[in-house]
């Protein structure tokens, strides 16, 4: 049988197991609003609290900040006379809160500088966002320092109230900035409470920034050396920079250091290309005297100014007269097929100072390309000229081809007709076959070389039609009577337009055109010129000579 036992209130007891509690507790009379209770975690959380007085807390939640601890709490009502405050010491996930908050914030910033950094190959560009991101983030101020080129240093700074200045430090002045000749040497940063502010010079920041109480100076690590220095500054005698700070900071400078290094990089390849590509580009057209000489080149790419096809024009020597023009196809396009274009116009120049004939200069051409150590085997088309005014104003040219597309001469009458210079392909063969041909142009004559990226562009209705040869010489003898300069030209938009954006190949175009003669007026009403000259031009079986 069971015996019940009356319990009786325990007081001790019940503060006993109250002040066990790790939650706050404090009992609270509804009316007056009088303390009756508060145990031992809510005595330690507010001190202030105690028993038989008016309670400190009103309203249903409580949050506020006491001797450095977050205290959070809720009100919930026991019964109609009575009510009890249940507090946390949150001071702990606050701060775990807080810290979230300042690393979400350093990442936003760290992810803001590699989309901005990595915007831009323009090292000035670089440098600048640079200094601006160190002052939104970072610093009151903030200068970028380059490395040392011819014993000055290139500067960007950004300060408040001051647009971004530039300019150069002489190499005998940065010992004057503490850290900042180690900082371009590359050595680890020196803790910001190692640096005093006041030892940096009058002329580092300017004087509207107020007092520094915080520099920083670190490297910016580049490419196998420093890309230069960062310096961080923060006003008010009371400013810091906190180990976080710190970390961060050289956080951004090693992304900032890639960049500036990157774009740095890609400033030295751009100026050595442009240095490479002035013995690439198709040279200035000379006017020679007797005649007139027209070009055009349209690389395949238009990121790319150079390409497979090319044309020159080489002058007299040697107190000569003739003037060699030339105009090939390198198989392939882009830079690879450019370099072999740079060879072969640096071959013909050399053999063109030695006096060698167009044929000659294509047969020791092909010696040239069959030299081994050579990694790809790539011919060359080409045709080979050289001119020179003859009597009455006529031009006399002689053609070589090796294995290029044939000339063609636009007459008076309008037509147009094939040069028979014959030839094999240039760096294939060990022996080639070149079969020259001499042509005369009258005074309004054209002869046109070209490459076959004009014959073979595809395009038209279809898209994929060729231009083909039948169309260039009509379009060609549309070109009667007009300038060399005016035909290449208007020859070069008919391509491009067929094209219409689509896929091409390098085209290059040459023209000669004898320069054209007003007729003489005769007494008696004028009559036709009877030079056996202009005669000769009008036979078909003396208009071209070939020549074996």
């Amino acid at each position: 049988m069971t015996r019940t036992v009356p319990v009786a209130p325990a007081p001790a007891l019940f503060r006993a197991a109250m002040d066990a509690a790790t939650e706050a507790v404090i009992l609270c009379a509804a009316a007056g609003d009088v303390v009756l209770f508060a145990n031992a975690e809510a005595l330690r959380l507010l001190p202030g609290v105690k028993p038989g007085e008016d309670s400190p807390l009103s309203g249903n939640s409580y949050r506020a900040e006491h001797d450095g601890r977050h205290v959070y709490g809720m009100r919930r009502r026991l019964d109609d006379e009575h009510y009890a405050w249940f507090l946390r010491d949150n001071t702990e996930q606050t701060q775990r809160t807080a810290e979230l908050e300042i690393e979400r914030s350093r990442t936003a910033f760290l992810a803001e500088a590699g989309r901005r950094l990595s915007a831009s190959l323009h090292v000035r560009r670089c440098t600048r966002t640079t200094a601006e991101l160190a002052v939104a983030h970072l610093a009151d101020a903030a200068m970028v320092v380059m490395p040392l080129d011819n014993g000055k240093c290139a500067w960007i700074r950004i300060s408040p109230g001051h647009a971004a200045e530039e300019g150069t430090l002489a190499e005998r002045v940065l010992v004057e900035v503490p850290g900042l000749p180690e900082a371009l040497d590359g050595f680890p940063p020196i803790p910001s409470r190692w640096l005093d502010p006041a030892q940096a010079p009058g002329w580092l920041f300017p004087a509207g920034l107020g007092p520094i109480g915080a520099l920083l100076v670190i490297p910016l690590p580049g490419n196998a050396e420093p890309a230069g220095a960062l310096i961080l500054a923060r006003s008010g005698t009371t400013a810091t920079y906190s180990a976080g700070d710190e970390m961060l900071a050289r956080i951004f400078a090693a992304r900032a250091g890639a960049a500036i290094a990157a774009a740095t990089l890609y400033q030295e390849q751009v100026d050595t290309t442009a240095v490479l590509q002035a013995d690439l580009l198709p040279p200035e057209i000379p006017q020679p005297e007797g005649f007139e000489l027209a070009a055009s080149y349209q690389a395949a790419r238009d990121s790319l100014r150079i390409g497979g096809d090319f044309y020159d024009v080489l002058g007299p020597v040697n107190g000569g007269s003739d003037t060699v023009i030339a105009l090939g196809d390198v198989c392939g396009t882009g830079p690879e097929a450019a370099v072999l274009t740079g060879k072969v116009r640096q071959t013909l120049r050399a053999l063109r100072l030695v006096g060698v004939t167009p044929e000659a200069m294509l047969t020791v051409l092909n010696q040239a390309l069959l030299q081994p150590g050579r990694r790809r085997q790539r011919f060359v088309t080409l045709v080979v000229g050289s001119a020179h005014r003859a009597e009455h104003g006529r031009v006399r040219l002689r053609l070589a081809s090796g294995g290029h597309p044939p000339p063609l001469v636009l007459r008076l009458d309008g037509t147009v007709e094939e040069v028979p210079a014959k030839g094999t392909l240039i760096g294939v063969l060990p022996e080639i076959t070149v079969r020259p041909a001499t042509v005369e142009l009258a005074p309004g004559e054209l002869c046109l070389l070209y490459s076959d990226g004009l014959t073979e562009a595809r395009g038209g209705p279809s898209g994929e039609e060729q231009f083909g040869e039948e169309r260039l010489r009509r379009h060609l003898a549309g070109c009667l009577g007009v300038p060399g300069a005016v035909a290449v030209e208007r020859l070069r938009q008919l391509v491009s337009d067929w094209v219409h954006g689509g896929p091409r190949d390098d085209i290059a175009l040459l023209a000669v055109r004898a320069h054209t003669r007003t007729p003489l007026t005769l007494r008696g009403g004028g009559a036709r010129n009877s030079s056996p000259y202009l005669v000769a031009t009008q036979r078909g079986d003396r208009r071209v000579r070939s020549r074996s």
